[in-house]
């Protein structure tokens, strides 16, 4: 008959290698894992005063901005800690560095709601917004 100790080894050992035990919340090297639902798929981020939007696709993100002729760039993908991702784009025609993070968020200019709050630093400034699907965006009423 098993003690009760060697028991509970045998589940923890069988939990971690079944990735449910108390490390689950790390990768095998240690950095911090997140459930990327709200940050896959295609994502719209805005921002007011200065007015500027990057659309999230799959495999490419596309900075707009006034004026300006659109910039796109290949998406590198994001860096997922948490509640947040980070895209880079360190190279092309307008490099910079996007984060979004889970929670309310409104652009201050309408009535509409957003999930994600924007952090977008480009050219040495940074500027807020907010970020949804575009389908989200769509059902809201029009600015």
């Amino acid at each position: 008959m098993m003690s009760a100790a060697l028991r509970a080894l045998l589940l923890t050992a069988t939990l971690t290698a079944c990735g449910q035990g108390s490390n689950d919340a790390t990768t095998a090297k240690g950095s911090p894992t997140a459930a990327s639902g709200d940050f896959d798929g295609d994502l719209n981020a805005l921002g007011t005063e200065p007015f500027w939007a990057i659309k999230i696709r799959a495999d490419d993100l596309t900075f707009s901005r006034p004026g300006v002729e659109d910039a796109k760039s290949p998406n590198p993908g994001p860096a997922v800690e948490n509640d947040r991702a980070t895209w880079t784009v360190a190279n092309g025609p307008a490099p910079f560095k996007l984060t979004l993070t889970k929670g309310n968020c409104s652009d201050g200019m309408s009535d509409r709601h957003y999930p994600l709050s924007a952090v977008l630093v480009f050219e040495g400034k940074t500027m807020y917004g907010c970020a949804a699907t575009p389908a989200a965006i769509a059902a809201q009423p029009a600015p």
